[in-house]
This record gives C-alpha cells, sequence and structure tokens, in this order.
C-alpha cells in the first residue's frame, strides 16, 4: 500500500513539475523576455568572465601574447605601427587583425590590461545573443531548449580556455561570426556584411570560413547571395595571405614556416604540397593529439553537430588547416584556433536539437531528457576541461604572494625608457615601452645567458619560466649574465630567486 501511495505521490510531483516547467516557458515565449533574456544572461556571463580574466591577470599569470598586444597598443596609441619587439615583428602581419586600432583608443582612454582583457570576456559573453536568436527564430526552439544551449555555451570548455589564454584579436569575431552565421540563415544581407566586415578586421583567414558559409547559403538555394559571399570571402583571403599581410614584415608571408612539411617561401608551394601529398595532409589532421581536439570541441554538446553536419562544414577546410599547423601544443596555445569554429558547433547544436523534436504550434518541442542530458554534459566536461573548472579554484585567485610583489618591485625599478628582457610572468608589467624583449629559457642556462644580454640594459629572470632549472642552474645562470657587464640588484622581497640585473654602464635615473 505504501509503494502504490509513493509512486501515485512521485507522479503528482511529475505532473506539478510539469506544469511549473510550461508555466515558466509560455512567460518566456513572450516577446518582451525573449528579447530581454539574452542580453541579461550576456551581461551576467561577462561579469563572470571578466573577473575570472581579471583575477588570473592579477595573479601575474599572463604570459608574451598579452604582453605583445599590450606593447602592440601602446605603441598604436603613441602613433607608431604595432611592430612589437615582443612577439618579434608587425603585429599586423599575424592576420591583418586592423581591429586593434579601434581597440587602441580605448586602452589609450582606461587602463590597458583591464580594458583589453573585459573587452574579450564581453565579447566572447555577447555570443549568447545571436545564439539565442539562431535558436529561437531560425531553429524554432521553444525557450527551454534555447536555454539548454546556450547553458553548453556558458560551460564550453573552449570559450574559457580562450578566456583565459591572453589576449587574441580572433576572440573579438566569435559574436560577429555567430551573428554573421544568423544573418545569412535569415536572409538579411546588409546586416550580413556589417558582421562579415568586422569578422575578417579581427582575422583575416576567417574569410575562407565565410567562404564556406556562402557555400552553405547555396546550398540552401539561395545562389546570388551565397555565390557572392564565397567569391568575396575567398578573395579577401587570398589577397590578405599573399599582399596585405606581407607588407607589414618585409615581403615575407606568413604562417609559411607552420607548413614548412609541405612547402617553404610561398602559400603557393605549401598549396602544391598539400595536393602533392594528401596522405600526410590526412596523417597530419587525424593525428592522436588533433583527434583529442575534435573530442575537446565536440563531446561537451554530445556529439549533436554530427546530427546536423552540413552546418559545421563551412568550417571544416580552415580548421583542418589549422589541425596540420605545425604550432606549439597545449590548450593555451591552441585556444585561438578554436574560435572560428564555436559559432559552426553551435549552430549544428541547435539544428540537431530542433530535427529531434516535433513541431508544437509554432515551436520545436524537444524532449526534456535529452535537454537534461546535453546541460549535465555540459557540466561534467566544463568541470575536466575547463581552466576556470571548480576543480582549479578559480576563487584563489588574484591573491599576490611574496613573489608576485617582488614582480612588481622589480617592474618598478626599472626607467619607462630603458631596454629590457623579462621572463614571460613580468612581461604584461612592462608593455609600455618600446624596447621590451622576451627571455627565453628553454635552452640551458649558459646559452639563455649568452642570448639574454644583447640590445638590453635591463633583464629580469623570473625562475617559474624555467621550472626545469636547478638551483645550481640559476646560479650558473646568474655568474654568466654578471660576466657580460651586468650587475645584479638585490630586492626589498629577500630570500627569493628572482634576478634583476642593470648594465654597469647604464646611466642611472
Amino acid at each position: 500500500m505504501d509503494f502504490e501511495q509513493n509512486k501515485v505521490a512521485l507522479v503528482q510531483l511529475r505532473r506539478r513539475l510539469e506544469i511549473f516547467s510550461l508555466r515558466w516557458q509560455a512567460r518566456l515565449d513572450t516577446r518582451r523576455i525573449d528579447q530581454a533574456v539574452p542580453y541579461a544572461i550576456a551581461l551576467a556571463f561577462g561579469g563572470i568572465l571578466s573577473g575570472l580574466s581579471l583575477a588570473r591577470a592579477r595573479s601575474l599569470e599572463a604570459g608574451a601574447d598579452l604582453s605583445s598586444h599590450l606593447q602592440g597598443l601602446w605603441l598604436i596609441g603613441e602613433g607608431y605601427e604595432p611592430l612589437s619587439s615582443v612577439a618579434g615583428h608587425n603585429l599586423l602581419w599575424d592576420q591583418a587583425a586592423f581591429i586593434l586600432y579601434p581597440v587602441a583608443g580605448l586602452t589609450a582612454l582606461f587602463p590597458d590590461q583591464p580594458t583589453l582583457l573585459c573587452l574579450q570576456a564581453s565579447a566572447l559573453a555577447l555570443g549568447v545573443v545571436p545564439l539565442w536568436r539562431i535558436a529561437r527564430d531560425v531553429g524554432g526552439l521553444k525557450s527551454g531548449a534555447a536555454a539548454a544551449v546556450v547553458f553548453a555555451y556558458c560551460a564550453y570548455p573552449a570559450v574559457h580556455s580562450i578566456n583565459l589564454s591572453d589576449f587574441h584579436p580572433e576572440a573579438l569575431a566569435v559574436p560577429a561570426l555567430f551573428a554573421a552565421v544568423l544573418t545569412a540563415l535569415v536572409g538579411r544581407w546588409n546586416w550580413f556584411a556589417v558582421f562579415a566586415l568586422l569578422t575578417v578586421t579581427c582575422r583575416s583567414d576567417l574569410a575562407f570560413a565565410l567562404f564556406g558559409l556562402g557555400v552553405l547559403v547555396l546550398l540552401e538555394g539561395r545562389r546570388r547571395p551565397g555565390a557572392l559571399i564565397s567569391l568575396g570571402g575567398l578573395a579577401y583571403g587570398l589577397v590578405a595571405l599573399t599582399a596585405i599581410q606581407p607588407r607589414f614584415n618585409g615581403g615575407r608571408f606568413p604562417h609559411v614556416d607552420a607548413f614548412s612539411d609541405f612547402g617553404s617561401g610561398h602559400p603557393g608551394s605549401v598549396l602544391l604540397g598539400f595536393i602533392s601529398a594528401p596522405h600526410q595532409v590526412v596523417a597530419d589532421a587525424v593525428s592522436q593529439a588533433n583527434f583529442q581536439m575534435i573530442v575537446f570541441l565536440l563531446a561537451p554538446v554530445m556529439l549533436l553537430p554530427l546530427v546536423a553536419p552540413r552546418y559545421v562544414l563551412p568550417v571544416l577546410p580552415l580548421f583542418a588547416v589549422y589541425l596540420v599547423a605545425d604550432v606549439p601544443s597545449g590548450q593555451a596555445v591552441e585556444a585561438p584556433q578554436t574560435a572560428p569554429v564555436i559559432p559552426f558547433v553551435f549552430a549544428a547544436t541547435v539544428f540537431a536539437l530542433a530535427r529531434s523534436g516535433r513541431v508544437l504550434v509554432q515551436r520545436v518541442n524537444v524532449d526534456r531528457r535529452l535537454l537534461t542530458a546535453l546541460v549535465l554534459t555540459a557540466s561534467l566536461f566544463f568541470l575536466r576541461d575547463a581552466p576556470s573548472s571548480f576543480y582549479e579554484r578559480p576563487w584563489d585567485w588574484g591573491r599576490r604572494d611574496t613573489m608576485d610583489i617582488a614582480r612588481q618591485e622589480a617592474a618598478d625599478l626599472i626607467p619607462p625608457d630603458a631596454s629590457v628582457r623579462a621572463s614571460e610572468q613580468v612581461l604584461p608589467l612592462l608593455a609600455d615601452r618600446t624596447r621590451l624583449y622576451q627571455l627565453h629559457t628553454d635552452d640551458d642556462p649558459d646559452g639563455a645567458a649568452v642570448a639574454a644580454t644583447p640590445k638590453v640594459e635591463w633583464i629580469v629572470f623570473d625562475p617559474a619560466s624555467a621550472p626545469g632549472w636547478s638551483p645550481l642552474d640559476i646560479e650558473s645562470f646568474d655568474l654568466d649574465v654578471r660576466r657580460t657587464g651586468f650587475e645584479r640588484i638585490e630586492l626589498e622581497e629577500t630570500g627569493l630567486s628572482l634576478r634583476v640585473y642593470r648594465l654597469r654602464d647604464v646611466i642611472r635615473h
């Protein structure tokens, strides 16, 4: 008897929950709420991402990428080209990211590092708005299903990896690329042109993703706009690669070194290498490391993009080129390469859910069990893979220990017009200068000391940049540097292995 009563009680509870859910979805489905919800989510998510990135930066865990962009933006603000000595070249040579010029206007008005990090976080969060509209207006999902997709985006490890991987202009392209997908699918071509232009000013090779998007539009029956988008994207991508970007580095073509296994000196030779050795291209693209990257992108959304693969296809050729490129491995280093993929993965997720449900009145009703599984899967992969996972204890970020205080003291000792070579952890504190170089400690101590001394008046060595060095190695580096005419400056924070050196005959300020 008790068993039957419990069963009836569970059934009644389930019905009450269903009624409660339907009532809230009905409220969310009103036009005013539907318009406001994505902006409210984006505002809250942007605050979380900004707090995480600022806390990481306060802990002095940022590195050379942030430093090179801070230096480049400072140079633009001073009226120079963004020729970063940290990066070793003009920042426009990498990807013709002309978006840096308006960004430099912001960093000239407000504190540079917080502004840059909050701008990147806000851009990633703003992707929620076009994603919600894709889910609601194009996919026809009910508000509950759209909320599940947005939750998966907010918990997506790749988004958090980009947010915590210094600064990369392509992160600013994420909401623009989302919006380009949305406007292309609904046929709002004037707005599409605006978002497409904004996308390619953040990273030039995203034009090839727009080329693929044009092919998708063409396959959906809109031949003229699809052909124009494809031709425009392909044309700009090729012009940027072969004419615009080389102009910023003495005619040298970008990224050729990353494909040295296929050709050298010119993009044409690399393309010829791809064509002549397709087996090697495939083998490199599906290597174990790349397979793990693919799983990293698809598993948090339950592999749903594979149910609607045509919406992922536009970005696959560009992403395959990223996978084949010979670049340093690591989640933080590879994070920018995932930026173009994110909008297409989530667009495909929306249409996969739309196919799995059934239309009730005007909206697609998706099984709550599938949505619950999506939310739980996104949560699990956030906990496992996201750099801001609870297991990483982000609430402890932002606290400065004695080493952080010593780094700041070292930076304050160095005159603003001095030339400096510093470890990666200290570079962001020294970015507002024209002559700033990274101290590389990949070599043995003797080799690192030889490479550290030319062209600079100050050297800052942080032991965190050389985790493989023993105390004896650090002392050997110290001795070699002082033999070349540098003197060691003692810091107030004693007992630490942070070393600051000044050239003996440099004029003291």
